[in-house]
C-alpha cells in the first residue's frame, strides 16, 4: 500500500472520530471525550514517540492537563471545545497548579477544527506563555504530522486506528476510486441551485416505460448487467462520502440541466446521449493512478437516470 492510500485511510478514521465526538457533544454525551484521552495518549506515543501518561488519573490536582510526559516535558489537554476561552482557562489552570515546573510545553489538542484565533499567545512571560499557532492542535494538524512520518510509522498508525475504532472502510478498488472521483468532479459544478421546470419527484416507471419506450429494453438490460458488477461499489461510496446538503443539491441540479442539454443535442435519444455523457465525464475526470473504470461511470449515469436526475422529467404546468 502506498503513502497516499495509507494517509487516505488515516484521514478517514480521524475524521470519523471528530464527527462522532461533535455529535456526542451536541447531545451532551461526554463519555466519548473521556475515552478520547486514552486514545490520543496511545496515538501520540506511537506517532511522535512521546511517553505520555494520563496525568488526571495519577495526580488529581493536575486537572488543567490530561496527559503528561515528564521525560520530554510535554503536557497535553484533550478537548472537543475550540473556543479561545477554553484555551485560556487551560493555561490559567496550568499556571495555578504550578505545572510549568514539570513541563516546558503545554499543548491544547482539539478533537475537531480549531478556530481562527486573533490572539498570538496566552499567558504571561513571567510565568508561562503559550504560542497559539504552535501549541493549539486540531485533527488537521495531526494529519499533517502523520503525513511527514515514514511509511512504516504511517502503516502502524493505520493499524492502530483500525484496531481502536473498528469501522468499515470503502474497498480500495478501481471502481470505488472511479465513482469517488466522478462524484467529486460533478459535485464541484457551479451550475446553481435552481430546479427550473424539472420535476423534483422521481418517476422511473413513467420515464423508462413511457417516455423512453423505444429504448426501454436497452436501458433495463444495461442497468441489470452493470448493477451486478458496480451496485455494491456505489453503495459503499454513498455510505462513506459526505458531500453535505449544498454539494448534494449542486450535483443533482447539475445532472438535471447538463443531461437535459445533451439529450436535446441528440434529438431525445437517451442511448446516444448516455454515450456522450459517459465520454465527456471520462474526459473531465483526468488521469488517475490507474485508468478509471468506464463501466462504473456508465452504471452511475443509468442509476441516476432511474432516479430521474439524468434526463429529468418535466413538471406539468397548469393552465
Amino acid at each position: 500500500m502506498n503513502r497516499a492510500e495509507l494517509l487516505r485511510t488515516v484521514a478517514y478514521y480521524l475524521t470519523h472520530l471528530r464527527v462522532s465526538v461533535e455529535a456526542s457533544n451536541s447531545l451532551n454525551l461526554q463519555d466519548l471525550n473521556v475515552h478520547a484521552e486514552a486514545f490520543f495518549r496511545d496515538l501520540l506515543n506511537l506517532t511522535l514517540d512521546y511517553g505520555l501518561i494520563n496525568i488526571n488519573i495519577v495526580e488529581k490536582n493536575a486537572r488543567a492537563i490530561d496527559l503528561g510526559d515528564l521525560d520530554n516535558r510535554i503536557a497535553i489537554q484533550v478537548t472537543s471545545t475550540a473556543d479561545f476561552s477554553k484555551i485560556k482557562h487551560t493555561v490559567n489552570g496550568f499556571v495555578k497548579a504550578n505545572l510549568q515546573g514539570d513541563y516546558d510545553r503545554l499543548i491544547v489538542l482539539i478533537i475537531g477544527v480549531k478556530k481562527s484565533y486573533r490572539e498570538k499567545s496566552v499567558g504571561e512571560q513571567s510565568t508561562y506563555l503559550m504560542s497559539v499557532a504552535d501549541d493549539v492542535w486540531d485533527v488537521t494538524d495531526l494529519l499533517r504530522m502523520i503525513s511527514d512520518l515514514n511509511l512504516a510509522k504511517i502503516e502502524s498508525c493505520q493499524n492502530f486506528l483500525r484496531k481502536e475504532l473498528r469501522l468499515s472502510e470503502p474497498r480500495q478498488s478501481n471502481e470505488v476510486h472511479t465513482l469517488m472521483r466522478l462524484i467529486e468532479v460533478l459535485s464541484a459544478s457551479e451550475e446553481g441551485m435552481q430546479a427550473g421546470d424539472n420535476r423534483e419527484d422521481p418517476d422511473p416507471n413513467g420515464k423508462i416505460r413511457d417516455r423512453f419506450a423505444d429504448h426501454a429494453k436497452f436501458l433495463q438490460e444495461e442497468y441489470v448487467k452493470l448493477f451486478e458488477i458496480y451496485g455494491r461499489a456505489l453503495k459503499e461510496v454513498e455510505a462513506h462520502i459526505d458531500l453535505g446538503p449544498v454539494r448534494v443539491r449542486k450535483l443533482q441540479v447539475h445532472l438535471w440541466n447538463w443531461s437535459d442539454r445533451v439529450l436535446r443535442e441528440f434529438m431525445g435519444n437517451p442511448k446516444a446521449a448516455l454515450e456522450a455523457l459517459c465520454d465527456r465525464i471520462m474526459g473531465m475526470m483526468g488521469i488517475g493512478e490507474a485508468a478509471f473504470d468506464e463501466g462504473a461511470v456508465r452504471y452511475y449515469l443509468i442509476n441516476q437516470l432511474i432516479a430521474c436526475n439524468v434526463f429529468p422529467n418535466k413538471a406539468v404546468i397548469s393552465a
